[in-house]
């Protein structure tokens, strides 16, 4: 069992089925169902799908969705400070990231998995999170 954490577009990709990536956001769903893995997101991630749904309805829907799907969320509290202030300042990432990543830092994930281009190709070792994975590439 891991502790993985998806990056809002995954969730996106999934719930809007995009042609290229909803597939793969599949597989990569049914194999943490296999492996028991723990599935994580963030606090912020679940507030930026909801906002792109202004109909409160279909908000609450996608919420429910989500928790259903097995999904837990971390939250941004005092142990994400230390975490975020450095990726922010020393790494110079935009704030959303730097709060997904410093709470997923906090929550001890195993793999971080997101399919931002800019966020892979900085090659980040943050402590607390094992591996960041781009989630359209083989997993291991």
């Amino acid at each position: 069992m891991s502790r993985i954490f998806w990056d809002t577009m995954l969730f996106i990709y999934l719930l809007e089925g995009h042609p290229d990536f909803a597939p793969r956001v599949r597989e990569l769903l049914e194999r943490s169902y296999k492996r028991g893995d723990l599935l994580l997101t963030s606090c912020l991630a679940m507030g930026e799908i909801m906002a792109g749904r202004p109909d409160p309805m279909t908000a609450d829907a996608v919420r429910s969705t989500i928790i259903e799907m097995g999904f837990s969320f971390l939250p941004f509290e005092e142990t994400c400070v230390v975490p975020f202030s450095r990726l922010r300042s020393v790494h110079g990432l935009k704030a959303p990231d730097s709060i997904n990543l410093a709470s997923a830092s906090a929550g001890h994930v195993d793999m971080f998995l997101t399919g931002d281009a800019q966020l892979l190709k900085r090659g980040l070792h943050i402590p607390g999170i094992h591996f960041i994975a781009d989630f359209t590439l083989p997993v291991l």
